[in-house]
């Protein structure tokens, strides 16, 4: 899928000040941006200790309007209203489920139409690929909702592994025998910029 907007696949969000510095590189004023912080996938979501530190690097950064939003109790429908979509990492299936039911992917993609940023942190850039399949066998999350249907929102067609380490790689090259896939290795030090069809490593 191409659209106009730009999509950021981390590991860490911004482990890296690079990546916080390409987000004020593609958005001007950030005084006049809206942020939407999904924290859907994350313990006890608004109140972990990553969703907030994700809130204060925004403020400090210059953006003034920065919201917490769970898809569980609140639904995807104010999402597409906002400039930027940080979706917090945690639990991949848990994020998928609620992606699905309140149908997420309408609105991200409503989103990077009109030239915004979907940001995703682990299970947020998981579940912006074709497959989150690699998030029950390497490493493994919970599958708590008993998933069976691997498919993720695919807005980019990139398959990552986010926290690589290179312990994982014998996994991985199995991995991607077996299911005849392509994977990215993202360390928590880089990130992946999606714009356009064209892909380029941050690091």
């Amino acid at each position: 899928m191409q659209n106009q907007g730009r999509v950021i696949l981390t590991s860490a969000g911004f482990f890296n000040p690079k990546i916080m510095d390409l987000v004020l590189s593609l958005l001007n004023h950030p005084e006049e941006k809206r942020v939407a912080i999904i924290t859907t996938a994350a313990e006890n979501k608004q109140n972990n200790k990553y969703s907030i530190l994700a809130r204060e690097q925004f403020r400090k950064a210059g953006f003034t309007e920065v919201d917490f939003i769970d898809l569980e109790t609140d639904g995807s429908g104010t999402v597409s209203n906002y400039d930027i979509i940080y979706v917090c990492g945690g639990n991949t299936f848990k994020l998928l489920r609620f992606s699905r039911e309140t149908k997420f992917r309408d609105a991200v993609c409503l989103l990077l139409k009109k030239g915004g940023i979907y940001l995703g942190v682990s299970a947020g850039s998981l579940v912006a690929g074709p497959s989150v399949k690699i998030a029950g066998e390497i490493a493994a999350d919970k599958n708590v909702d008993n998933i069976t249907d691997f498919s993720g929102m695919n807005i980019v067609n990139e398959i990552i592994f986010p926290h690589y380490e290179p312990q994982f790689e014998e996994e991985i090259g199995n991995f991607e025998k077996s299911n005849k896939v392509n994977v990215i290795r993202l360390t928590n030090n880089q990130s992946l910029l999606v714009e356009k069809g064209k892909v380029l490593l941050i690091e």
